[in-house]
C-alpha cells in the first residue's frame, strides 16, 4: 500500500519557520574591536594564529568571521614577539 504524500514529505510548512531568529540586526554598526562578522554560519569570529613547530602559539589576531585568512597574514606575523637575552651584536663582549 503506497504511503500518503503527507507521510513522506520533508518540506517545511513555510520558509518563515526555518532557522533561528537573527541575533543581531546590523553588524555594520558593531565596534571593530568586538571582532564580530557575518559569514555563512551567522555572526562569528575567527582566530588567526601562527604557531611554532611544536604547536605553541607565537602570534594571533582575532577578527570577524567574514575576514579572509590571507588578508590577515601580515598582521598575524607582525604580532610575533621573540624575547631575547641580549639586544644583538652590539651588546656582545
Amino acid at each position: 500500500m503506497p504511503r500518503s504524500r503527507a507521510c513522506i514529505s520533508t518540506a517545511r510548512p513555510s520558509p518563515a519557520t526555518q532557522g533561528a531568529p537573527p541575533n543581531h540586526t546590523n553588524p555594520q554598526i558593531e565596534p571593530p574591536d568586538h571582532a564580530i562578522g557575518r559569514s555563512r554560519g551567522g555572526l562569528t569570529t575567527k582566530l588567526h594564529l601562527v604557531a611554532d613547530g611544536r604547536g605553541r602559539p607565537l602570534g594571533m589576531v582575532l577578527t570577524g568571521g567574514n575576514v579572509a585568512d590571507t588578508t590577515m597574514l601580515a598582521a598575524t606575523l607582525e604580532d610575533i614577539h621573540v624575547p631575547r637575552a641580549s639586544r644583538g651584536r652590539c651588546d656582545d663582549p
